[in-house]
């Protein structure tokens, strides 16, 4: 996977400045989950005419949509400052990339789980437990989707919150992350 992919690197950028606005395309930035949609349901139009991923097209829009979706469902009234999600793709180099100025995970399962001290335990959780930040609704399921097919197709999804990382098939990478300042998720297809 190719870290020096201008998209790759603005999604970074983004999330280590200071100050969120003026820094993205607006190609780039969905600030509202319908703009959102629209433009997963456009990358899946895309990724539908690959020969490739003809079995998996569908598959990879329901990952990318469980990752962004996420961002606007825990993070209603928190952002950081500028609310909304960093989305950008390639069929070439097959990559999908992610990410939101939001709180992380550590900061929305603490309020279920309040055990909590790391944002690798927070990602861990997330990705192995039933467990919600949106509690008491009975929620909590996706990422282990995410998991679970990532998995059974060899994929490679790289997610980082905050401090911690966590790569889809290889388990959490302790010291190897950077300090992202909210959450993002590249995904290898």
């Amino acid at each position: 996977m190719d870290f020096k992919d201008i998209r790759i690197q603005k999604a970074f950028d983004w999330l280590e400045r200071d100050a969120g606005s003026d820094f993205l395309m607006p190609e780039e930035y969905c600030q509202t989950r319908d703009v959102f949609q629209a433009r997963l349901g456009s990358m899946i139009q895309v990724l539908e005419k690959e020969e490739l991923l003809k079995e998996t097209y569908a598959l990879l829009g329901a990952i990318a949509g469980e990752i962004g979706n996420n961002s606007f469902d825990h993070n209603m009234g928190s952002w950081r400052d500028v609310p909304g999600v960093y989305f950008s793709y390639d069929t070439k180099q097959r990559f999908i990339v992610l990410a939101d100025r939001g709180q992380g995970l550590l900061a929305t399962l603490k309020r279920v789980a309040p055990e909590l001290e790391t944002e690798n335990q927070a990602i861990e959780m997330a990705f192995t437990k039933v467990i919600s930040g949106r509690a008491p609704e009975r929620r909590g399921n996706g990422l282990k989707f995410v998991e679970g097919w990532v998995r059974k197709y060899g994929f490679k999804v790289y997610f980082y919150s905050n401090e911690g990382m966590y790569i889809v098939n290889q388990g959490l990478h302790a010291g190897e992350s950077r300090d992202v300042k909210g959450v993002l998720a590249i995904i290898n297809f």
